[in-house]
């Protein structure tokens, strides 16, 4: 299988578009790709006009994207380009912005130790071809917000996206790499330009992904299709008797919504839509407070509920969900009995690489955005059976449509098992030797402790993020000062920044350890969750509990009473890895450490749901080498750390 160069990748991108446009079939081969499989974009027939009001589930075969092998002698360009490919037959195909004409974008694959160059360039034309409208809701229950339908209904136009044009910065999350190559969100690039991006992979093989990071747009941006995978591969994987080749697959999760004609047929046109409250039309030339886009089809691989002809052996599947705010709770269930399989997948790696052995799912597992899951699943045991891979909610029925949970669908996708008896598969029992289960015991006694509250604004209906830094006990209370109870003590903290634009006052040291903790207070009955991601860090939960957040008074931005800690949570297994992100439900406290990357340069760590990221759930900290970390300090007590005592702990964070 050969590497696919800058010239096949380009023609790559044009077969792509030129067979959906034709509906026809194409293959793509040799230097094209390294898996050598027909692309369902370009084999996928359908309607060339809308002609349904409903999609059939597992219908259209999963897309399986081509596989780009990065070279670290040479640099690779990919072009973002707009492509039409169909996401369901029953459907027109759908105008996107992708890269190399793909959706989702190729599978880049690198040797661990090995850096790459590619350069993306914006070649992309037009205005978004995303559609965003403002809705009201129809009533008290969530089974009744309109974002569970198809089509705009009636919804009030969003100028400010119909005229968007391409600005765009890729981010590979989960990456090692320098500032200048993180995809930082104000450092997009307009058309005709480009990114040129260098890549360490200095980490152990895991299943990391690249997406759209600009500033302000990044849901409209990954919406309109601009998402891809991106693998990094080591010998340790290597000596492994995991499932590969044919039998290794991505599974890129993202629920989605579709225009409507006037009657009611979808058109395929992407539609992002947001619930607002209050009777009358959004003020123009402001955007007012929205619930976060929630949508009611589920595409993987970029095809809305496909299915997969599987051999009756096991497969590793590679699972991330892109999705901009829905959680996906995955279980399997038999398609004749509609009865749970209990252990049929094999949890072997989370976000940042295998575990050190593997965990066996019971029943559900689940992902927040940005979330992934490397799972193994072994169909010997279920040959000429149908299984699926479905979505729901702890306590309901597996399976079911849930619409007053905004589960409209449940179905995700559908493996179709040859029927054939094959020798079952035993997963190692060890997988990563080097892997080792943190406890907050393990973090080193001089690594740096830091502070993030996921909180409201003063009006209690936007969700803010604050960062804090500790200040003196006898701090009088007021606007922006926070106590919570921890073990050891009442802790004190002074709010710093809420939004990207704010002076930035986390500064780190390369290469050392921190302990981070993100606290979400929530008024009661507000079911609200934040997958909270911080770049260049590879972290382990060594702490959740539940929260007692009374005492914040959002309107006065403060605590009347110390927030106190709880029940602990148990850590499900999915998140028992190492992790770059972790889901902060309502009311809880979760702690996070490990160690940062050895590049430097200002980063971000923010909320990946996407839309909270854009509204301001986003701030930026500076890495640097630890000398010059140590001089930065310095300089700050020199200049009165901005009016603060060279005592306080100031912008670098608390050191413990």
């Amino acid at each position: 299988m050969a590497d696919t160069t800058r010239r096949s990748l380009l023609g790559m991108a044009g077969f792509t578009t030129a067979a959906v446009a034709v509906g026809g079939a194409g293959l793509l081969k040799g230097n094209n790709s390294t898996n050598e499989k027909p692309v369902a974009a370009d084999i996928l027939e359908g309607a060339g006009e809308p002609t349904s009001t409903h999609l059939t589930p597992f219908r259209d075969p999963l897309r399986i994207p081509p596989t780009l092998r990065l070279r670290g002698d040479d640099i690779t360009e990919i072009d973002l380009v707009s492509a039409r490919v169909r996401l369901h037959s029953q459907m027109p195909s759908t105008r996107l912005w992708t890269y190399a004409g793909h959706f989702p974008g190729p599978t880049l694959e690198a040797r661990g130790g090995q850096k790459a160059r590619v350069a993306w360039n914006n070649k992309l034309t037009g205005t978004t071809p995303v559609k965003a409208v403002w809705v009201h809701p129809e009533g008290p229950g969530p089974g009744l917000l309109p974002y569970n339908r198809p089509g705009s209904e009636g919804g009030f136009a969003r100028p400010e996206v119909d005229a968007l044009t391409a600005w765009t910065t890729v981010h590979v999350h989960g990456g090692h790499q320098n500032a200048l190559s993180d995809g930082a969100a104000e450092y997009g690039v307009t058309a005709g330009d480009g990114q040129l991006a260098e890549y360490a992979n200095d980490q152990e093989a895991a299943h990391l992904f690249y997406h759209d990071h600009a500033m302000s747009v990044t849901s409209l941006n990954v919406a309109a299709g601009l998402i891809g995978n991106y693998m990094v591969r080591d010998k340790e994987e290597a000596r492994l008797d995991l499932p590969r080749g044919d039998h290794e697959i991505p599974l890129t999760l993202q629920d989605v919504n579709f225009e409507t004609d006037a009657k009611g047929r979808l058109t395929g046109q992407i539609l992002v839509k947001r619930i607002i409250g209050g009777p009358d039309a959004p003020m123009p030339g402001a955007i007012p407070p929205a619930l976060a886009t929630l949508n009611p089809f589920t595409m993987v691989n970029g095809v809305v509920w496909p299915y997969l002809d599987v051999e009756a052996r096991a497969y590793r599947l590679r699972l991330v969900n892109v999705s901009g705010a829905r959680v996906y709770r995955l279980a399997v269930v038999d398609e004749e009995t509609g009865k749970l399989v209990r252990g049929a997948m094999k949890l072997v790696g989370t976000d940042l690489g295998l575990l050190g052995r593997p965990q066996t799912i019971a029943e559900t597992l689940s992902l927040s955005p940005a979330e992934r899951a490397d799972v193994v699943i072994d169909f010997a045991a279920f040959a000429g059976r149908r299984l699926k891979l479905v979505n729901t909610i702890e306590g309901q029925a597996v399976g079911a449509a849930l619409p007053d949970f905004m589960i409209p669908f449940p179905e995700v996708m559908q493996f179709r098992v040859e029927n054939r008896r094959r020798a079952a598969y035993s997963v190692p029992t060890t997988l990563s030797p080097t892997f080792r289960k943190i406890t907050a015991a393990d973090v080193p006694h001089g690594a740096t402790e830091r502070f993030v509250v996921l909180s409201f604004d003063r009006t209690g209906a936007m969700p803010q993020l604050w960062e804090m830094r500790e200040v003196a006990a006898d701090t009088a209370p007021g606007s922006g000062i926070v106590k919570i109870d921890m073990p050891g003590g009442t802790r004190t903290l002074r709010r710093t920044g809420t939004m990207f634009e704010d002076t930035t006052t986390f500064f780190a040291a390369s290469g050392t350890w921190e302990k981070w903790h993100f606290v979400s207070v929530a008024p009661a009955g507000v079911p609200i969750y934040h997958p909270m991601h911080i770049h260049l860090m590879n972290f382990q939960v060594v702490d959740r509990r539940t929260v007692d957040g009374s005492g914040m008074d959002f309107a006065a931005g403060r605590t009347t009473k110390p927030i106190t800690l709880g029940a602990t949570v148990p850590v499900a297994p999915e998140e028992s890895g190492w992790k770059d992100t972790i889901t902060v439900n309502a009311n809880t406290l979760v702690t996070v450490a490990g160690r940062l990357a050895r590049q430097t340069g200002k980063v971000m760590y923010h909320c990946h749901i996407l839309d909270h990221e854009d509204e301001g759930m986003m701030r930026p900290f500076v890495i640097m080498p630890p000398a010059v970390h140590g001089i930065h300090d310095m300089l700050m007590g020199m200049n009165g750390d901005m009016g603060m005592s060279a005592k306080e702990p100031g912008h670098s964070g608390m050191k413990m």
